[in-house]
């Protein structure tokens, strides 16, 4: 899988990243391992700058409705999606505005800024 992931518990946080070729199945597996793992409600971390995606608006339809399923069972954490560089974060965006997060997912152009937004205090939202 092209998806590489670790979840720690003790810190309540999932990294995630992606790289080379990424496919609508490799991001339902990996949201799978998460749910199955119960970190649902862990900070995330998903790094795609070095990823292409094989995903269309259908794909982003499905991910999203998954997304909304998923609020319905616990309090998600908060969501950190950094796209693959110079891409523009159309799909990214529409993920977001579709799984319902209510503010709680971010895009960002480094881990590093994603990583900070995740550990800042939960009412703290990034400059744009």
């Amino acid at each position: 899988m092209p998806i590489n992931y670790t979840i720690d518990h003790e810190a309540r946080l999932v990294r995630a990243r992606a790289e080379g070729i990424i496919t609508l199945k490799d991001i339902e597996d990996f949201s799978d391992a998460v749910v199955a793992q119960d970190a649902l409600a862990y900070r995330k971390l998903f790094d795609a700058s070095d990823a292409a995606g094989t995903y269309d608006d259908n794909d982003v339809m499905t991910l999203a409705a998954r997304a909304s399923a998923y609020a319905t069972l616990t309090k998600r954490g908060r969501l950190a999606l950094v796209p693959r560089r110079n891409a523009m974060p159309d799909l990214a965006e529409r993920y977001i505005n579709l799984g319902r997060f209510e503010g709680r997912a971010m895009i960002f152009r480094t881990p590093e800024e994603a990583l900070e937004w995740l550990d800042s205090p939960e009412d703290e939202t990034p400059e744009t």
